[in-house]
């Protein structure tokens, strides 16, 4: 005898989260500065936030803020190419810390790449999900 039971993935509390993904987000701050030595580009990651490990830590968005209230605790990596041609990701910088413990750096000082390069930024979160952002400099 084969028992089965049917479920909901749309409505059923326990498992119903599995079949909506929302993707993670990241606010970045990408820009030029002249310099006595040079234009110089600084990258700065201001916020991460990954509903997917929201949803394992079964908690919500305000309580995820109060809990973790430094958003390096939830990121793996951060990749840097500073001439993205929109087809190959060349990382020119890796932020990838050498212990679980210890956190990305969150703000990056670089040599600018030629006027009208494209900067991408890859980040990635500790369940592997990548957040992409690319800026015309």
């Amino acid at each position: 005898m084969i028992r089965a039971r049917n479920i909901e993935l749309r409505t059923d509390k326990k498992y119903g989260g599995i079949i909506r993904h929302e993707p993670a987000s990241a606010e970045v701050s990408i820009q030029r500065q002249s310099t006595p030595g040079g234009d110089a580009l600084t990258v700065d990651i201001l916020d991460v936030m990954s509903p997917s490990i929201v949803a394992r830590l079964n908690l919500d968005t305000s309580l995820f803020r109060a809990q973790i209230p430094d958003w390096r605790a939830v990121v793996d990596c951060v990749l840097i190419d500073t001439a993205y041609n929109g087809e190959v990701f060349n990382v020119c910088l890796s932020d990838v810390p050498e212990r679980k413990q210890d956190f990305v750096q969150g703000r990056y000082e670089l040599p600018a790449p030629p006027t009208g390069n494209t900067v991408a930024v890859k980040i990635v979160d500790m369940l592997g999900e990548e957040i992409f952002v690319a800026v015309a400099v």
